[in-house]
């Protein structure tokens, strides 16, 4: 099974804010060239196969995105809440300035256990994502034709880090530090036996 995932489009939202479930309007100024270059690079990925499927994160940054490409290749977004961003509970939307520096040393401790306030912790979210690629083997096609198949999703930079460290058997924490862009793509091929191979990152 082939896994395209791809980070979403930039979002219009001010520097330095902590933002992760709050459902952002993309910033209109970098929409069209952003998607157009995923477009492009989907399409050289693909190597003329069709997608099974277009799955897509139900924020609006991520679903506008997704609908565009579904229309290219004439595919219904199937939109799944647990490809969204990270809940930051009450540091949402608060400059990372403003938030209380023990807490965010509490973090730093560690990184994969931690909640922010009414929020999730890296693990929860690397759970949830898991949850959903696994369920990708009964979307609607046989086994052995789901461990064939491509499937796009197009989601946030946390989603795809943290089920790029699950995919790889990696620590939870171990793909944070790596660069995603807005538009950025991973593709990870899934044998018949789990293992995982990274083919590209932010490609």
């Amino acid at each position: 099974m082939d896994l395209i995932l791809m980070r979403h489009p930039p979002p219009d939202v001010a520097p330095n804010v902590c933002y992760g479930r709050t459902d952002l309007p993309v910033d209109a100024s970098r929409f069209d060239a952003t998607v157009a270059s995923m477009q492009a690079r989907l399409i050289t990925l693909l190597d003329g196969r069709m997608p099974v499927a277009i799955h897509s994160s139900p924020l609006q940054r991520a679903r506008r995105a997704a609908d565009v490409l579904a229309a290219s290749l004439e595919l219904p977004v199937t939109q799944d809440a647990r490809l969204a961003e990270m809940d930051f509970g009450a540091w949402e939307m608060q400059s990372w300035d403003a938030i209380d520096r023990h807490d965010l040393d509490a973090w730093a401790k560690d990184v994969s256990g931690f909640s922010p306030p009414g929020g999730e912790s890296a693990r929860d979210l690397a759970v949830r994502v898991d949850a959903w690629a696994r369920g990708l083997l009964g979307d609607g096609v046989d086994e052995q034709a789901a461990r064939d198949a491509v499937y796009v999703a197009v989601a946030h930079a946390g989603p795809i880090r943290l089920h790029t460290a699950t995919a790889l058997r990696l620590p939870t924490t171990a793909c944070l530090s790596w660069a995603l862009d807005f538009g950025g793509i991973c593709h990870l091929r899934i044998a018949d036996d789990g293992q995982a191979r990274l083919m590209r990152w932010n490609g």
